[in-house]
């Protein structure tokens, strides 16, 4: 693997990882220091599917994130990549220790979300926007 690639995805590696880090907080500190919360135990926006399918949409998740990750794009696209993949990867954690992922960010309308699926959105959106102004 050739040097610059390797630092890129050293970078990236720290960044996910913070991701990781302050979601997991965020909900550690609401679940034992008081505040409200929800264990939401299905996918998004609280849609019901049944659990084999979870688990093969989590895993091809996964896998696609890993492989684009090791493809050359540029910085930008790489970093709201692996917000992405971080912010999926701290719900699946929470899937996985709790059986449902905790939610706790309440705006009052729509639904109830948590830093996760924040990162998830922001990358979303940025790789959207960078996208369409590349088409361009």
């Amino acid at each position: 693997m050739e040097p610059v690639l390797r630092k890129k995805l050293f970078l990236l590696f720290i960044f996910g990882g913070l991701v990781i880090v302050s979601d997991q907080l965020s909900k550690i500190l609401i679940r034992f220091h008081g505040g409200f919360y929800f264990c939401n135990p299905h996918i998004a926006l609280g849609i019901k599917i049944p659990a084999v399918f979870f688990w093969i949409f989590w895993t091809s998740i996964i896998l696609l994130c890993l492989y684009v990750l090791y493809k050359k794009y540029p910085a930008w696209e790489s970093f709201c990549l692996i917000l992405i993949f971080s912010g999926a990867l701290s719900n699946l954690i929470d899937r996985i220790l709790e059986g449902c992922v905790i939610d706790f960010i309440n705006l009052g309308f729509g639904p109830v979300f948590n830093l996760a699926d924040f990162f998830i959105i922001l990358g979303a959106i940025m790789l959207t926007v960078i996208r369409l102004k590349i088409k361009r």
